[in-house]
């Protein structure tokens, strides 16, 4: 697969999956989010600090906001209060809205170290753990 959009968009969705799976396939989407986004989070800041990370994620919400609406139903990734409780918004609709953050994030991310190396990085940042631990450290496993 030779199209880095294509290649996002197949990571968005397996980081998805792996997730849920994790979570014992949970149905409550929000749930989901919250892990994903929360591992990101920890183990990208590893990797381009708390400012870069931060400064990463408001830039992607920014400009996938306006094709995904949903985005402001998703708790702490839209600064006004306001904004987040005016929409509503179905289940299917978040998750997409969340794959396309993910995509958005990783082609944010690719202009600055290449598509390849900012999918792999995401893929690997966003995949749970053995243990399940979604801590910024690295999980060694018992001896």
């Amino acid at each position: 697969m030779s199209d880095p959009r294509a290649k996002m968009v197949l990571v968005a969705h397996r980081l998805w999956d792996a997730t849920a799976q994790h979570l014992g396939d949970s149905d409550d989407v929000l749930v989901i989010c919250e892990l994903l986004l929360t591992r990101l989070e920890a183990r990208l800041r590893r990797w381009i600090g708390a400012e870069g990370y931060a400064s990463l994620l408001s830039r992607s919400v920014a400009e996938s906001i306006h094709d995904q609406p949903a985005l402001t139903t998703i708790p702490n990734l839209v600064a006004d209060e306001t904004e987040t409780a005016a929409m509503t918004a179905n289940e299917n609709e978040q998750r997409d809205a969340v794959l396309a953050l993910l995509v958005t994030m990783m082609q944010q991310l690719g202009g600055i170290i290449g598509d390849n190396m900012a999918i792999r990085l995401i893929e690997q940042s966003g995949t749970p753990s053995p243990r399940g631990v979604a801590g910024s450290e690295h999980n060694e496993p018992s001896s």
